[in-house]
């Protein structure tokens, strides 16, 4: 039976056994798949395997990439996570039941957390459907990487467990994120032959923006096909 699933993503981590912890807060609650970007100990990893105790079958499945595009192919929905408010075009959130409200009724969804010193940068949200807060006092609103995880996890298992979503009311007609950027890495070069990103220094927000647009649309696969075909025709017209 097809169901909501959340895949947890870490950018960039630096310790090992704060990787192990995360899978440790993964199986308290439930979850299982474990994507790491780019971490910056060799993996695969003692240490992370000594410190997720009995977890430890989610760092050996874990699935390893060296870019965040790569690592969110597959999902149809990615959420990320900041400590801070970001001024970004992104929906925002800072209200877990408000946010879960909100996420549409898919299989595959992706939920972001960055390096343990920095967080996500803006260009990796810019590849994001939400960004969310998790809701903690003004005093102090950082948290440790496995502790955000586990929290995390806690109020998804605890919605999930209270709103059952029935088979017949899964969306399968959402594109994942592997053709979305393929569509949008051909629109840019079209938009940069064309003279529309201009000035060069000013491209990467002018894009943003664009970007966002088509962020905010939940395409289905058949609708990015349109979009690339019609496109394609403007930058290639055909003879009469």
């Amino acid at each position: 039976m097809k169901k909501i699933e959340a895949t947890i993503v870490l950018v960039r981590p630096q310790l090992p056994e704060n990787i192990g912890l995360v899978a440790r807060a993964m199986q308290n609650n439930g979850l299982n798949k474990l994507v790491i970007i780019s971490p910056r100990e060799k993996w695969p990893n003692q240490k992370a395997l000594k410190s997720s105790s009995n977890a430890k079958k989610i760092i050996q499945n874990a699935k390893v990439f060296n870019s965040l595009e790569k690592g969110i192919e597959k999902y149809q929905l990615v959420i990320a996570t900041s400590a801070r408010k970001r001024f970004l075009f992104n929906k925002y959130y800072h209200d877990f039941d408000l946010l879960f409200s909100n996420i549409p009724n898919v299989t595959n969804i992706a939920i972001l957390f960055g390096p343990e010193n920095s967080g996500l940068t803006n260009k990796d949200m810019n590849l994001c459907d939400f960004i969310f807060t998790i809701p903690t006092s003004n005093k102090n609103t950082s948290l440790n990487l496995s502790h955000a995880v586990l929290i995390f996890a806690y109020k998804w298992k605890e919605f999930y467990s209270k709103n059952k979503i029935k088979k017949n009311d899964i969306n399968e007609n959402i594109s994942n994120k592997k053709n979305l950027l393929k569509f949008l890495n051909f629109l840019k070069i079209e938009l940069k032959k064309s003279g529309y990103l201009f000035p060069i220094q000013k491209s990467d927000s002018i894009f943003q923006n664009i970007q966002s647009i088509f962020m905010k649309a939940k395409l289905s696969p058949k609708e990015i096909q349109s979009l690339w075909g019609a496109l394609k025709s403007i930058a290639k017209p055909r003879k009469r």
